[in-house]
């Protein structure tokens, strides 16, 4: 995602490498650590490892019983120890950066946003940013991490790899089926920024996406200007959950910036996997861009072809939920 700021910045969003900082065999089944170069993340700001290791089996070896041995923030298949020191890097992953209008002067504005996939300025300045969190699965595994939405500050960390919302991933809440609980992959936390607090939690796996604000224009949409329309693309089960995790999002939400109380939508284009929305400029009449019928199977991608739409839907707001 990138959005031009008021100050004539152009502002983009760079997602983490891997789930929860450690490369694992969850890269190899989707294709990046199998087919393609693959890289391991890259921090914002200096950090300390606790040398957190994983082993797995060796997918390149053919060797029965060949395993591989990975820690945080380095290559597939390489050991970390504790107090071992990473230096920032720029660009990042797991970030918000910005540079000018020509690519030149890049800067990190934020790190620890695991995938702000959805990002944007609201009419009086501030950056928000929706996150989407980590899943069940890989070499560090949580479970129920709820995408977030944040106000993103310069200089500010948002808590992955370690923290979900400000709680700390070895919470109880966060207790996995994949794996065992995670703890700290960084040590030193007191010398890092304090992690910043949600301005608002989505349903675990309902997969936000992007947003917009609601105009200010004449019409019956007049009362609900400034709110955040929503995009939920959808949960991925089984990839990002166990299977048998309950179907969620693949709808729209209405979110009140005065207060972050939500609600929803009682009617309207029947969507698929909505993952884009807008207005166009003087107008009320709201955008859809729905990505079409797409499942995850234990076979991979179950897509159906030709289901992509894009809707304008001019009344939306008959059909508004109470919060």
């Amino acid at each position: 995602m990138a959005v031009v700021g008021p100050d004539q910045k152009l502002y983009f969003s760079q997602g983490a490498m891997t789930n929860l900082g450690v490369i694992g065999l969850d890269a190899y089944e989707l294709g990046w650590l199998r087919r393609l170069p693959h890289s391991h993340d890259v921090p914002g700001i200096d950090i300390t490892l606790a040398g957190r290791d994983v082993t797995t089996p060796d997918p390149f070896s053919t060797t029965p019983g060949a395993t591989r041995v990975t820690g945080g923030f380095v290559p597939f298949g390489t050991s970390t120890a504790h107090g071992q020191r990473v230096p920032a890097g720029l660009p990042c992953t797991a970030a918000v950066m910005r540079c000018d209008l020509d690519g030149s002067n890049l800067e990190l504005v934020a790190w620890g946003l695991r995938n702000a996939f959805g990002l944007g300025f609201l009419p009086d300045g501030r950056l928000l940013a929706v996150d989407q969190g980590p899943d069940d699965r890989g070499s560090r595994p949580i479970g129920a991490a709820p995408d977030l939405l944040f106000e993103v500050g310069t200089g500010r960390w948002y808590g992955w790899p370690d923290y979900v919302g400000g709680v700390p991933v070895a919470d109880p809440r966060f207790a996995p089926v994949r794996g065992p609980q995670p703890t700290f992959l960084l040590t030193g936390h007191d010398s890092l920024p304090e992690p910043e607090q949600p301005l608002f939690a989505f349903t675990p796996h309902a997969a936000a996406t992007k947003f917009a604000a609601v105009p200010v224009v004449a019409g019956p949409a007049r009362p609900l200007a400034g709110r955040l329309v929503v995009a939920l693309f959808g949960d991925e089960t089984p990839m990002t959950a166990p299977p048998g995790h309950p179907q969620v999002g693949r709808g729209l939400l209405l979110i009140d910036p005065a207060d972050w109380s939500a609600g929803g939508f009682k009617g309207g284009p029947e969507l698929a996997r909505p993952i884009d929305v807008g207005f166009a400029p003087g107008s009320g009449d709201m955008f859809l861009l729905d990505f079409g019928r797409f499942e995850m199977s234990d076979e991979g991608v179950q897509a159906q072809k030709g289901t992509g739409q894009l809707w304008r839907w001019a009344d939306w707001s008959d059909f508004v939920a109470a919060s």
